[in-house]
């Protein structure tokens, strides 16, 4: 009975933990917020397609408009747009969802032991990093590194990898990452003296040219290096050496951990697949020590590399369900899609709160409607403003790469101190969307400016009661 075989090769109790928890990831998945980020990649995305060009100067702010802007996501922004425009923001939380899905499914496969074992690591591994799947390129990297990673341990499909590289070169500037995965299989096939590397180190070359096949061509090497010194000296949470809270020091635990395993079970190691992976994981290790946004490419190296040297050879053997048991699994894993589908279904409908998908209240973008002149807004909210009001040109967006240094630390300065005056002079600012209780909202409030309550905790400053401002011209430059 073909039917019959196929459910118990399905529904064993080898694939049925790994069933359920790529319901519960897949769900997981689907209901991940949106960020600011999400919004301006709509835009562009949006007028990419308007335009039929990519378009690689600043068109969002009056701040840096027209100045150049290396826009190394463009393709990812005009497939976000594409399904947006077909089927709204269900659609993009989906494909992302699935993105993030298959990457985790593809480790999986290079993940050994039996069906409880292999759950337990994958979802530990993916927990841990599930903080960064919101709708961002970085999903698509997560795929394409996992693909990559599978190519380079399973050593099939190589000469596919220049196609992959070309790809995710235009979706996201992270293809640096696929880069090191090539470093660490090329230097594991030089230590076990395997011959692979006379094969790798000529499809290395082809990846790196596929990369300058973008619209940035050599740029996206040059611009990449100062772009990270940049993000690092703004401070953003994200690029930060990972703390002590509960997420960073579970990375830190679990790079300890895998170093110690590596350490105790070198002698496992000899062939070139497992040292692969625990090359990879020791780089991306040292890597997000630096910077808590490649945590995720550590982990999905880590679960595959730890569960190898972990996992003898003769825990693989699989083992026998009754026809019973196989019943239960498959009435089981049914329910939990069931559910699964139910609470998506109804987390979308309703737009939950935590799913970020309208991130202005009507009543902020009213009041900044409602207000003449030139816009100031945080870093932070620059994103929704970009989407959500098209028409007002921003002070600044978090999109980093089009702004002046000077310009980025003058916006942290003016949130943390109040200190107002010289910016807003320089840049003519008549209108500012600030937090409530915010050292600048004191000092607008104590300078006559203008307030309207815009919801959200957030006020809407007018400079119609307060002085005039001098002209540009005459104030110092910074």
């Amino acid at each position: 009975m073909p039917i019959a075989d196929t459910a118990a090769r399905c529904f064993d109790r080898e694939r049925f933990p790994l069933i359920l928890l790529f319901v519960a990831l897949l769900a997981m998945a689907c209901l991940m917020p949106a960020q600011a980020d999400t919004w301006w990649q709509l835009r562009a995305g949006e007028d990419i397609w308007k335009s039929g060009r990519i378009i690689l100067v600043d068109q969002f702010t009056h701040t840096v408009y027209g100045q150049p802007w290396p826009d190394h996501e463009w393709l990812t922004q005009a497939l976000f747009f594409a399904l947006y425009a077909v089927g709204g923001l269900p659609l993009l939380s989906a494909f992302c969802a699935l993105a993030v899905t298959l990457a985790w499914g593809v480790v999986g496969t290079l993940t050994p032991g039996r069906g409880l074992w292999r759950a337990v690591a994958i979802g530990v591994g993916a927990g841990l990093t599930a903080s960064t799947w919101s709708l961002r390129p970085q999903v698509l990297t997560m795929a394409l590194f996992a693909a990559t990673l599978w190519i380079l341990v399973r050593r099939r499909g190589t000469w596919s990898l220049p196609v992959l590289f070309l790809v995710w070169a235009n979706l996201h500037g992270a293809v640096a990452f696929g880069g090191v995965l090539v470093l660490a299989a090329t230097i594991a096939s030089l230590v076990s003296r395997d011959g692979f590397h006379r094969r790798l180190i000529p499809i290395g070359a082809l990846c790196l040219a596929a990369t300058i096949l973008t619209p940035l061509g050599w740029d996206l090497w040059l611009w990449m290096p100062g772009s990270l010194q940049r993000v690092q000296l703004y401070d953003v949470h994200e690029w930060r050496s990972p703390g002590w809270d509960p997420l960073g020091g579970a990375f830190w635990l679990a790079g300890a951990g895998a170093i110690a395993v590596m350490t105790l079970r070198r002698h496992h190691l000899r062939s070139a697949g497992p040292l692969t992976l625990a090359l990879a994981t020791v780089l991306f290790f040292l890597m997000a020590a630096r910077s808590a946004r490649n945590i995720p490419p550590f982990f999905l190296c880590a679960v595959p590399a730890v569960t190898t040297l972990l996992v003898m050879p003769r825990d693989r053997s699989p083992a026998v369900s009754r026809r019973s048991a196989v019943m239960a699994n498959a009435f089981l894993s049914a329910a939990a899609v069931v559910a699964a589908v139910a609470v998506v279904a109804q987390a979308w409908s309703s737009s939950w709160p935590r799913l970020q998908w309208n991130p202005l209240a009507p009543e902020t973008v009213a009041a900044i409607a409602a207000c003449d002149g030139r816009l100031y807004n945080r870093y932070d909210e620059g994103g929704y403003l970009v989407w959500f009001m098209k028409e007002r040109p921003v002070f600044i967006d978090s999109r980093q790469d089009p702004f002046p240094e000077t310009l980025v630390l003058e916006q942290i300065r003016i949130e943390q101190t109040g200190d107002y005056q010289r910016a807003f002079m320089r840049y003519q600012i008549g209108c500012a969307l600030v937090a409530d209780g915010s050292p600048l909202a004191r000092n607008l409030s104590r300078d006559g400016w203008s307030a309207r309550h815009a919801g959200s905790g957030w006020t809407v400053y007018g400079r119609s009661a307060g002085p005039p401002l001098t002209s540009a011209a005459s104030v110092e430059t910074y």
